[in-house]
């Protein structure tokens, strides 16, 4: 008896083990999971940003560092350098066109770009004398400031608002380039009054909330009171306070409180002593240029790049925040400014991954690069990766450092 209930048993146990593995409730292969591609949301808003000790921050107390492209609004810098000229001839329209479409691309997540900031130069192009050529960037002699009224209404105020509906701000540039030698009350240093003062008076770039001033484009070298020309001396700094500190007192006396991005000597390498006597006034940061040739030196070489940057750049990062608002490179074969820095690897050789590190571990540096052709080939609005996508040129690198920045960028309305 115990036995016959003991092979009931087993018999049920078995038949319910072949139900439960019949042919129709074998469960079917499923497909494979697509992987998920990361949202990103982009643009962001633009509100006011202000300085808060070495940091941009937002209205939340969110730390900021912007990430973008110089624009230029002439037909040189618009397709000419490359042999594209793609308007001509003060045509307002075509400008506004193509520079519009180049933000459109290099603010637009579906085709892997997130800049959020432009340097926009208001090029003498529009505010010299009609009819003139052969004027360099750093002659004066030609500015019409009627022309220069005209431009800021018809050109650079269309592109500004532009770049706000893409969630850019922008660093407002004055036309050209400083001279060779400047000095404390010479014509240089009352044009660029009259420049600022007209802007920081302007009611649509006064206090807007998206526009930011820099100064001036790489002073040189300076006058002493000796008369002797020289850089980078703290007697060399002490008069540069005196060359840009009664510019930042007429914006401020004006009532514009936007941020102003002030420049060094040197082409805009050298700062350290204005850590020593530094500019003084709310919303103040440091406008730097940066090259693989600057300073003397192969800044490839990762230890000679960091001593460089200590001893430059290192000292008024730790007061403020910086903008370095010129930069590329690339092998010798491209058409780069910064020719023979490469990319290479953080810590290794290369000028590119350690630049990034350098930033990154500063913590306060807003940068972009010299033009959009340093993104895009040759600037096209249809253009691809500029430089064939060489990972050792600086289009490759940033197209994926940008949006590894965007990614992690947080801003509040």
């Amino acid at each position: 008896m115990k036995f016959y209930k003991l092979f009931s048993i087993q018999f049920a146990f078995l038949l319910l083990f072949l139900v439960s593995c019949s042919k129709d409730d074998t469960p079917a292969k499923s497909d494979p999971v697509a992987p998920v591609e990361e949202t990103i949301t982009w643009p962001l808003a633009t509100p006011k940003l202000k300085v808060v000790g070495k940091y941009l921050k937002d209205p939340c107390g969110n730390i900021v560092n912007l990430h973008g492209v110089a624009i230029t609004p002439s037909p040189w810098f618009n397709g000419g350098a490359v042999g594209e000229w793609r308007w001509n001839n003060y045509d307002v329209a075509g400008c506004l066109k193509y520079n519009k479409s180049i933000m459109d691309k290099l603010s637009d997540a579906k085709q892997g770009w997130y800049l959020n900031y432009v340097r926009l130069h208001i090029d003498p192009y529009w505010t010299n004398n009609l009819g003139v050529s052969g004027i360099q960037e750093n002659d004066i002699s030609q500015f019409n400031v009627d022309r220069f009224k005209d431009a800021i209404d018809k050109v650079i105020l269309p592109l500004i608002a532009h770049a706000k509906t893409r969630g850019m701000y922008i660093i407002l540039r004055p036309p050209g380039v400083c001279p060779e030698n400047i000095a404390v009350g010479d014509a240089y240093q009352n044009y660029l009054k009259v420049i600022w003062d007209y802007i920081s008076k302007h009611p649509s770039l006064k206090n807007s909330d998206h526009v930011m001033f820099e100064l001036a484009n790489e002073p040189i070298r300076i006058k002493l009171p000796d008369g002797t020309y020289g850089a980078n001396s703290q007697a060399h700094f002490d008069q540069l306070k005196l060359f840009f500190q009664p510019i930042v007192d007429m914006i401020k006396a004006n009532g514009a409180n936007n941020i102003l991005w002030i420049p060094g000597s040197g082409w805009q390498s050298q700062y350290k002593g204005y850590a020593v006597n530094p500019i003084v006034g709310e919303n103040i940061g440091y406008a730097v240029h940066i090259y693989p040739g600057y300073w003397g030196k192969d800044n490839n070489d990762p230890t000679l790049f960091r001593a460089n940057w200590n001893e430059n750049i290192k000292p008024v990062a730790d007061i403020a925040p910086i903008a370095i608002t010129e930069i590329d490179w690339g092998p010798d074969k491209y058409p780069v400014w910064g020719k023979g820095g490469v990319t290479g690897t953080a810590g290794g050789w290369g000028f590119g991954a350690n630049f990034k590190s350098l930033t990154d571990e500063s913590g306060n540096v807003s940068w972009n690069v010299l033009s959009p052709e340093n993104l895009i080939d040759k600037g096209s609005v249809n253009g691809g990766i500029a430089y064939s996508n060489d990972p050792q040129a600086c289009a490759n690198p940033v197209y994926k450092w940008f949006k590894e920045y965007a990614k992690k960028a947080i801003i509040c309305n």
